[in-house]
């Protein structure tokens, strides 16, 4: 395998080197092409989000007021749907991650140790651990959003199925400039935002500086979430042909999570929003055992040659630390427990790439190197008692292994081909992607240490759950995606993309249920060897058209998921464990449109039809095959509508917002339905320069005008049966923001 992996990079550098060659000696054919079709891209790479962007723009904050959850400022589009506990963003997590889906598909479900969140193309987002929210979305400019096809340069990580986002960093401003945000709101909620753009300075070179400090109140029970940031960019060129980009990002945050509830207790919705953990440390059920703590740390720079006319090398190195635990309540066969989970992980790469034009083809090549550390898997959990007095009492190490790391070989080629009315784009990704080993030590008589103490003492190692030989896989990921421009005002496309996400999370299943597996004879590496990369197959019809003050983008999906990860009861064992050997298919209608009637008049909404489902049955917990067949998924709305209108009256905006989430459920056999919501927000804004500011804003923001009940997040995966945990969905809540721009 890394044989393979070494040919795969070997003939990446030929192929830049011959590309380099043969671009320079194309430099002065006329180019004809080039400039008519850039504002198509975005319609051709298979990128949503552009209409979104166009229509909110600047107003982005209206989405997500907070400014710190890339979810929620893009959660209008068709197809996405995410669901919140927390109106400001700060503790929506569910199962280590995101409540995220786009088209009914979990795209981090299965342990996998990944976001659905690139930034600048470069994979530096991780769970479980800080991930995502680690940015201020006022540092960002624009937010691309792939669902199903897309170009062999993006998707860029350990997983792409489903989609992918991309964030792109806002650069230094070209003139000294201040801004500065004071916000207030429900619950206590306080976040100051300050920027420093330093403009031009001697040697071509520009730089900000940016910190934010939040804080709130949990809207019930007692604990509060509290996150620090502080982000750097400097950028610099040297001469016509070079420049360099440095960008680092500090976060620290301190979080104490809702309670989940079953689903007979969620049906009470009335008592689940009064309901939360208690204020007794003598009791599991204290909010002070269910926490989190993180601190992040990112670099990442860009190094950008010119090497002719049109083409130019970017090599972009990146290193991403956290460091924290979480601290919960769960059950184990002993009784209640109280788990801590201590994370310390990097991840760290480097991009190359290199983009020229030939003739009439725009080429793109380049290489991923990945390395992260788990976990997930999880390297250690320490299981506690809580005493009569409020303290907790060690009570045995559930989980002690070893370090160990993720590796990605990506290299990958994509072309446009422009030739009159049609546009081609066609690409290839080779993914060489290999999995940790995992030594689990046994753990007799080692106490309450560290886990570097506990390593220290030189632990036996338990080889029936460890996977010493570390797991490959290797595959060739294409897209293609044809393009029919009929004028300047519409265009057709139609793609298919394959994408694929690897799922880690057997260890935890073996090490639970040990005994089980161990009298059958069947070892860790058994399991860990039976592992398969679950791969989709994604075909796509879109089209644009639009007018002088409309747009509209309808899109036709179709989708084939093969081993596709289900957790299922085996007889012979008595247990569970997730097996990749399930088919699952999804197809679905997407429609998004914006209107203006009148010059301050804006207008956008968008609508999405999601069947995704399995192909097969699955057994219950029972052992009985049950027919599941045909039936959508758990916690996969089948309809999404949602709508914005930016109402603009002298200097004042007035920006209404409506989302709708059809029907889901919480298990497969669909006994435990979940009814749907409609939900209203309401954004009032006052803007204009004066005291000799460039611009000064003043927001109040309505989330859930009508305070309407109803479950959010589910903790739950497409194929169990059993133990979903649900959220009540975010109150009605006020936020109130004044911003400053000198």
């Amino acid at each position: 395998m890394k044989k393979r992996c070494k040919k795969a990079v070997r003939l990446t550098a030929l192929l830049v080197l011959l590309a380099a060659g043969t671009a320079h000696a194309e430099e002065n054919i006329p180019d004809t092409a080039w400039k008519n079709y850039t504002t198509e891209e975005i319609t051709v790479s298979g990128k949503k989000g552009d209409i979104l962007q166009r229509v909110t723009g600047k107003e982005s904050r209206i989405l997500n007021p907070s400014q710190m959850s890339v979810y929620k400022a893009i959660n209008l589009m068709p197809s996405l749907s995410q669901q919140s506990v927390d109106p400001y963003g700060l503790a929506d997590i569910v199962n280590y991650h995101e409540s995220f889906r786009f088209r009914g598909v979990e795209a981090t479900a299965g342990g996998v140790p990944a976001t659905t969140a690139n930034v600048e193309g470069l994979p530096v987002t991780g769970r479980p651990g800080g991930g995502t929210t680690i940015y201020d979305l006022e540092n960002i400019s624009d937010i691309d959003i792939y669902t199903g096809v897309m170009p062999a340069y993006a998707g860029l990580g350990l997983a792409d199925v489903g989609g992918k986002i991309d964030m792109k960093i806002r650069r230094p401003e070209d003139k000294f400039g201040v801004e500065l945000k004071q916000s207030i709101g429900s619950n206590d909620f306080s976040r100051t935002y300050l920027r420093i753009d330093s403009g031009r300075l001697a040697g071509n070179t520009k730089g900000f500086l940016s910190f934010s400090e939040s804080s709130a109140n949990k809207w019930k029970g007692e604990g509060d979430s509290e996150r620090k940031n502080l982000m750097a960019g400097i950028t610099t060129t040297f001469g016509d042909n070079v420049r360099l980009e440095t960008f680092l990002t500090w976060s620290k945050g301190d979080i104490h999570t809702y309670k989940p509830f079953t689903y007979s207790e969620i049906s009470d919705l009335d008592t689940a929003y009064d309901t939360d953990y208690g204020t007794n440390p003598a009791s599991y059920d204290y909010y002070g055992w269910n926490r989190n703590e993180f601190e992040d740390w990112m670099l990442m720079a860009n190094l950008e040659i010119k090497t002719g006319e049109k083409s130019k090398i970017s090599i972009k190195p990146y290193y991403w630390s956290d460091k924290g635990y979480y601290l919960e309540t769960i059950s184990t066969t002993s009784g209640q427990r109280i788990r801590r989970w201590d994370i310390d992980h990097d991840i760290k790469g480097v991009l190359g790439e290199y983009k020229t034009k030939i003739g009439d083809v725009d080429l793109d090549l380049g290489y991923l190197y990945h390395s992260q550390q788990r976990p997930g898997p999880p390297t250690s959990w320490k299981n506690y008692t809580v005493t009569a007095s409020g303290d907790l009492k060690f009570a045995n190490w559930n989980i002690l292994s070893n370090s160990s790391s993720h590796e990605l070989h990506t290299p990958f080629v994509d072309a446009i081909w422009h030739a009159g009315d049609y546009q081609l784009e066609a690409g290839l990704k080779y993914v060489c992607y290999t999995l940790p080993s995992i030594i689990t030590y046994r753990t007799t008589g080692i106490g309450d240490v560290s886990y570097g103490d506990a390593l220290d003492l030189d632990p036996a190692i338990d080889a029936d759950a460890s996977a010493m030989d570390r797991k490959s896989f290797d595959r060739l990921f294409p897209n293609l995606t044809l393009t029919r421009f009929l004028g300047d005002s519409a265009s057709i496309h139609a793609s298919y993309g394959e994408n694929y996400v690897t799922h880690v999370d057997i260890y935890p299943y073996y090490i639970s249920q040990r005994s089980a597996f161990s009298a059958k004879g069947i070892t860790f590496q058994d399991l860990w060897d039976k592992r398969r990369m679950e791969i989709s197959r994604n075909m796509e019809i879109g089209m644009r058209f639009a007018g002088s003050n409309w747009s509209i983008e309808p899109t036709i999906y179709y989708s084939q998921h093969n081993n596709k990860q289900a957790v299922l009861y085996d007889a012979d064992l008595n247990a569970y464990y997730p097996m990749n050997n399930a088919d699952a298919e999804g197809y679905g209608v997407e429609l998004e449109a914006e209107f203006k009637p009148l010059e301050n008049l804006k207008c956008y909404g968008s609508f999405s039809w999601n069947r995704f489902y399995f192909t097969q049955d699955i057994y219950s917990e029972g052992g009985s095959l049950i027919d599941v067949k045909g039936d959508q998924v758990p916690d996969a709305p089948e309809f999404l509508a949602k709508a914005m209108v930016s109402w603009k009256i002298g200097d004042v905006t007035i920006s209404p917002v409506m989302r709708y989430t059809s029907t889901r459920y919480g298990d497969v056999l669909h006994k435990e339905k979940i009814d749907g919501s409609t939900l209203f927000d309401l954004d009032l804004t006052w803007s204009r320069p004066m005291l000799g500011l460039k611009q000064v804003d003043c927001s109040l923001s309505l989330l859930n005008i009508f305070d309407e009940q109803y479950v959010s997040m589910i903790s739950t995966s497409d194929y169990k049966t059993l133990k979903t945990s649900y959220q009540p969905g975010v109150p009605f809540t006020v936020m109130a923001t004044v911003a400053l721009h000198y």
